[in-house]
């Protein structure tokens, strides 16, 4: 009798072994998800609970040395949509394609593969005019279209159009600085922080009914003051274009007015220029229907020739 009972015991007190080890296992595991990766886990689950928008910062101002505008941020919108939510609203995709094509000036079937992908979010169009962007909130509100974000952005806009085009520089799609130029010189001043439109989604992406957006403001840019006198500049220039086509001159000049008080630099001009709301435009000998001007072999070309 003693065997069979000592048996049972060797094979209850291994049973417990591995339970406690069991046990232990995942007592660790518990402790290294809460521990080890509690951040990770915390920022994924916020990720999968919530979709983000940004709200671009409006770029500080470039002026000159008395005040006058060389570099502005005008008020435009991006159009986005949110995929999930316009398929279990009901409407018919072709036809909100159809619309939202014709508004922006789109392909249709861009715009259909965006509506309809499966993702939490896509970017439709960037630096939509404001026309086209109340249009657009115009019809989503009468139709009562769910999914269609019409969110404020900024672009960059230059007055003087050539006038300084040297000094100042210009800025991207995403309104970053770019090439040479106060634009890039100064950009962790100028550029400002971007902010976010928080909302709650369930699991398939769909906004939650009579949830709150959440809106963490941009903080916009600072602004940018050089000692160039826009008056000044533009004279130069004015003269300068007039010395080249008299004399003829072939590859360009550079003339520079300074303040012999204080070493001030009121005028900088270099030509050829380029029109800074255009900085890719086709140069001259190159046909505007076929230039493309952002390739890497293009700028090499808008280098040589400005």
């Amino acid at each position: 009798m003693a065997g069979p009972s000592l048996l049972i015991k060797k094979r209850l007190l291994f049973i417990l072994i591995v339970f406690t080890i069991g046990v232990f296992i995942l007592i660790g595991k518990l402790a290294y998800l809460q521990i080890v990766q509690s951040e990770e886990l915390q920022k994924m689950a916020f990720e999968q609970q919530n979709t983000s928008r940004t709200i671009s910062p409006r770029r500080g101002t470039i002026f000159d040395r008395n005040g006058k505008e060389l570099a502005i941020s005008a008020s435009v919108d991006t159009i986005s949509v949110r995929p999930g939510e316009i398929k279990s609203s009901g409407k018919n995709p072709e036809l909100i394609a159809h619309k939202l094509a014709e508004l922006l000036e789109m392909d249709k079937e861009t715009v259909y593969q965006k509506i309809t992908k499966n993702s939490s979010y896509e970017t439709l169009k960037r630096k939509v005019e404001k026309e086209t962007g109340d249009a657009i909130r115009k019809w989503v509100q009468e139709e009562k279209i769910k999914g269609i974000n019409i969110d404020e952005d900024t672009k960059r806009y230059y007055p003087g159009r050539n006038l300084a085009s040297h000094i100042i520089g210009f800025t991207g799609a995403d309104n970053q600085g770019l090439e040479n130029g106060i634009e890039i010189v100064m950009e962790k001043y100028l550029k400002g922080v971007p902010g976010k439109i928080l909302s709650e989604v369930d699991a398939r992406q769909r906004e939650i009914p009579f949830n709150t957006e959440k809106r963490i403001e941009a903080q916009d840019g600072l602004n940018v003051i050089l000692t160039i006198d826009e008056t000044i500049q533009y004279i130069v220039q004015r003269e300068l274009e007039k010395a080249i086509e008299d004399n003829k001159v072939m590859k360009g000049a550079v003339g520079i007015v300074i303040d012999p008080r204080n070493g001030d630099i009121l005028a900088m001009v270099s030509k050829p220029d380029f029109d800074l709301n255009t900085p890719y435009a086709a140069p001259p000998g190159y046909d505007p229907e076929t230039w493309v001007g952002n390739t890497a072999e293009a700028v090499d070309i808008l280098r040589k020739t400005v």
